[in-house]
């Protein structure tokens, strides 16, 4: 089965590599040299970890999160803690904790008179939790305070706050078919609850979420649910394998385009996996990648109205 990187790894990454060796003037807060070594080590073990499968580098992250914490038990009131708190808002990003990863990120901006190249960081990579969130109007909000310190940086977010797709607007239908050659309409399922998965198997967090939305599958399959895959693979054969050696039942459609494929243009998809709940009313009601929350919104909609649902 073909593996590669995905998405919001190379974000990540690309945080790691390219800001991370620059440490900017926290306002008020002073300089410790013994904890300046101890981040800098931590720092350059974070940027050898995106090189690695997540699956295999996330135990190291997660010990990269207890070595941070101790420091910045060790060294209050420094500018390095406020470092270790950037990091660690980073490494929640790259672990798909976007709650934890904001609150962190909120956290360094809330100190005063930080440097403008560190508060631009921290905004840059707070919208990147808020939209995997798929709360765009915070992202939104959070986009134009980046912009008055970098518009360059803040006009990467053109696509991702200006398409399509946003919570509570109608969803773009498409009527496709499946990698076996099946219809897929989605306006035929327009008063049913319709749950589509943008995945792929080279994406090892995809891989690692698969059994929850099985479950969740499982959960909702005869109560009016319809679970539709989008693949991101390149070859339906990684496809194929997993499909059969996993027994998903519900449909997936692939055209081998990857990012460029027919369904996830239509529907700006930028990172994944990535999970859209429609209502009834083929309205979005939930973007993002938990399942937990995707669960729990299926349910408040299921809740809502008591009509027999259209599809079995």
């Amino acid at each position: 089965m073909k593996k590669g990187r995905y998405f919001i790894v190379i974000i990540i990454a690309s945080a790691f590599l390219l800001w991370a060796g620059y440490t900017g003037n926290a306002g008020e807060l002073r300089h410790d040299a013994n904890a300046a070594k101890q981040l800098e080590i931590i720092r350059k073990d974070l940027s050898g970890l995106t090189e690695m499968k997540f699956k295999d580098a996330k135990k190291y992250y997660e010990e990269s999160l207890k070595e941070l914490n101790r420091l910045i038990e060790k060294y209050p009131k420094t500018q390095q803690e406020l470092e270790a708190k950037f990091y660690i808002g980073n490494i929640y990003n790259t672990m798909h904790n976007f709650d934890e990863a904001t609150k962190y990120f909120d956290t360094v901006l809330s100190q005063k008179d930080i440097d403008s190249l560190f508060r631009a960081k921290a905004l840059y990579f707070k919208t990147k939790a808020l939209i995997a969130k798929g709360d765009i109007a915070k992202a939104k909000e959070t986009v134009a305070e980046l912009k008055l310190i970098d518009p360059r940086a803040a006009d990467t977010f053109g696509r991702e706050l200006t398409g399509t797709i946003r919570i509570g607007v109608e969803a773009p239908v498409f009527s496709v078919t499946d990698f076996n050659g099946k219809a897929v309409d989605l306006s035929k399922y327009k008063g049913n609850i319709v749950v589509i998965d943008f995945w792929a198997t080279w994406c090892d967090p995809c891989i690692q979420e698969f059994p929850k939305v099985k479950k969740m599958y499982g959960k909702f399959k005869n109560k009016g649910v319809q679970f539709i895959g989008v693949s991101l693979d390149d070859d339906i054969e990684d496809l194929r394998g997993f499909v059969k050696q996993e027994e998903v039942e519900w449909p997936q459609i692939f055209d081998g385009k990857r990012w460029k494929g027919e369904i996830p243009a239509l529907y700006s998809i930028q990172l994944i996996p990535t999970m859209i709940v429609l209502d009834r009313e083929n309205k979005v009601r939930y973007i993002g990648s938990d399942t937990e929350n995707v669960s729990q919104i299926v349910t408040t909609l299921l809740s809502e109205s008591k009509e027999l649902p259209l599809f079995r």
